[in-house]
């Protein structure tokens, strides 16, 4: 990850092009302190940023406020902390609150995030191609930050594979087998508010689909990463 000072880009002129290589090593990029700043320089910024960058993704944030969702691999994506009021409703819990369990810390008292992140979902019982789907998790449009699945695989059809896609990071691993449950696909995507085009995603997963010859065969255990 790579933090930008919205205030702060375009400071020290000497020190672009050290800026610059620090953002293309990035696999996310968060613009961060952007309620001190215009919408113009926002735009600037990323004017700035669309001149030297293909596909990069970044996300706007105010106090370093970003879902851990979205920046780690971690935990079990729960879309409903992006959609309207969290399970557990924190608005009435005193500003002096120290509680480390309580959930409040990471979505803050006064931050909506359902106003600057979208949501979408895939599922099928058709098996996947990991390569394939590893090409298409590659190819995600910029606006989609965060995307995380359970896979069903014709390359291993007994054992569940993993997708982690953090910005520009694909990650796909196999794990357990699936035993008693029913072999199923399901990805979860998170993207910028208004950024996700459903149709396209789902013409986008479709495309990965194995032919169904392709379960007879197995491969060893396969994890990538790009």
């Amino acid at each position: 990850m790579c933090v930008l000072d919205a205030e702060q880009v375009f400071a020290a002129p000497e020190m672009m092009e050290l800026k610059l290589r620090q953002v293309a090593f990035a696999d996310m990029l968060i613009l961060n302190k952007v309620d001190l700043v215009t919408r113009e320089e926002i735009e600037r910024i990323k004017a700035w940023l669309d001149d030297r960058f293909y596909r990069y993704r970044l996300v706007e944030a105010s106090d370093g406020n970003v879902p851990l969702e979205i920046l780690l691999s971690v935990g079990r994506f729960d879309p409903s902390r992006l959609e309207g009021t969290p399970p557990n409703d924190h608005s009435n819990h005193p500003a002096d609150c120290d509680d480390t369990d309580c959930g409040h810390h990471v979505h803050g008292h006064r931050h909506d995030h359902s106003q600057a992140f979208s949501t979408w979902s895939y599922e099928t019982d058709q098996p996947l191609s990991l390569e394939a789907l590893r090409e298409t998790a590659r190819k995600l449009p910029a606006s989609i930050y965060r995307a995380k699945g359970v896979i069903y695989s014709s390359d291993a059809p007994t054992r569940r594979a993993v997708l982690q896609v953090v910005g520009k990071r694909v990650d796909l691993s196999l794990q357990d087998e699936w035993g008693g449950r029913a072999p199923r696909t399901q990805i979860m995507v998170i993207g910028a508010a208004g950024g996700i085009d459903g149709a396209i995603l789902r013409d986008q997963f479709q495309k990965a689909s194995a032919p169904n010859q392709a379960l007879e065969q197995t491969s060893p255990i396969m994890r990538t990463a790009s």
